[in-house]
């Protein structure tokens, strides 16, 4: 933290500014840099599923950072078997949407998956399902899909 005093026609102000210092000594790895697009429209999954093999293709500490936005993510899996870094922070500042239409991947086992990951941590950020148009399908006794899960 640092404290910075300004002085303004002979009146002092003081201001603080906190600086996050660790984004400045980490790997970034901006999801928009791997082609990610925040409409909420365009499929992002491969994006970052490509900023993941990034950070952990690192060896020191790493960040998966995904800007303001909607991020379309239709299923990501996210294998940590092979990765080098052991310290990968995800800063998530938008929302992640699954598809609005549940057939896309109604079936499917999961729609974002972490497995075998060590020292990951995930900060802030929207997991946003859009599920009404599932559970209207299954209130209404219809046979419908099961239904992803994030896990």
């Amino acid at each position: 933290m640092w404290l910075v005093t300004l002085f303004v026609e002979n009146t002092e102000v003081s201001v603080t500014l906190k600086v996050n210092f660790c984004l400045e000594a980490n790997n970034i790895y901006n999801v928009q840099n791997f082609r990610a697009k925040a409409n909420g429209q365009t499929d992002s999954s491969n994006a970052s599923l490509s900023a993941w093999g990034a950070a952990c293709d690192s060896t020191s500490v790493a960040t998966i950072y995904m800007p303001c936005g909607s991020y379309l993510i239709r299923n990501a899996y996210f294998d940590g078997q092979t990765c080098k870094s052991k310290d990968i922070t995800i800063q998530i500042d938008g929302i992640l949407l699954d598809p609005s239409d549940y057939n896309v991947i109604g079936n499917a086992e999961s729609w974002i998956k972490f497995e075998k990951v060590t020292g990951v941590s995930i900060y802030d950020g929207t997991f946003y399902g859009q599920g009404a148009g599932l559970w209207a399908c299954k209130t209404s006794g219809k046979n419908c899909p099961k239904g992803t899960t994030v896990c």
